[in-house]
């Protein structure tokens, strides 16, 4: 298995054990619905996985897969049957998995019931910021997070958002230096979607130093 395919898969865990209600409430340090820092994989053309277009069908659902009713072992006929092939399954204790063309999409369901409980891809076509919140609304929250050091560079920082009314979270486009500035024009990398049962949302988040409410478009300074 390649290295994008275990980043995918050490994301999904992540989420599950983050934010599942044993858990208790996320702290300021939980990292919820964040894309690994690894290259976009390729292999597959999903297009805007449905983010905007809807087809085949609307936002939570992709390709079919409908966050809290798809049962997992109907995710492989649905995402062939839209045209998404090249998947393979890995499975721990917590969670099942599908993942496809080199983990450009992934589908996750819970192991003990076998329900899809989060969804993560990589669209293949250019999406922006200010598309998606003219379509979703503005976010309710958001983090920014910068990797490298003086001593270690180079130094990137990356805004990941958070909707709410779909649970949702957004992963942008990397950019240099410890400032994030967000425009509508910035491009997106990765989308995510949580079922109810372990998305946090904005009434159970900390804020402060790390989780920030969202603002506008504009400059924030990253954190570790």
């Amino acid at each position: 298995m390649n290295r994008k395919i275990i980043a995918s898969i050490f994301l999904l865990a992540i989420l599950i054990s983050c934010s599942t209600p044993e858990t208790g409430t996320p702290t300021q340090n939980t990292v919820l619905l964040t894309p690994p820092s690894t290259d976009v994989p390729e292999g597959i053309d999903i297009g805007d996985g449905g983010l905007l277009s809807g087809l085949p069908c609307p936002s939570p659902c992709a390709f079919g897969v409908r966050i809290g009713e798809t049962q997992f072992d109907q995710v492989i006929p649905l995402l062939e049957k839209n045209g998404v092939s090249h998947c393979q399954t890995e499975q721990s204790i917590s969670w099942v998995l599908v993942y496809c063309g080199e983990a450009r999409f992934n589908v996750q369901a819970d192991a003990h019931t076998n329900i899809v409980n989060g969804i993560w891809f990589y669209p293949n076509v250019a999406i922006s910021l200010g598309e998606i919140i003219k379509k979703y609304g503005d976010p309710n929250f958001f983090v920014v997070r910068s990797e490298g050091t003086l001593e270690s560079p180079p130094i990137t920082a990356q805004m990941y958002l958070y909707w709410d009314s779909v649970r949702m979270g957004v992963g942008l486009r990397r950019l240099d230096g410890k400032v994030y500035i967000v425009e509508k024009t910035t491009d997106v990398e990765g989308v995510g979607f949580l079922d109810e049962a372990i998305y946090p949302g904005s009434f159970q988040i900390e804020f402060g130093e790390f989780y920030k409410l969202w603002t506008g478009y504009g400059a924030y300074h990253s954190v570790p």
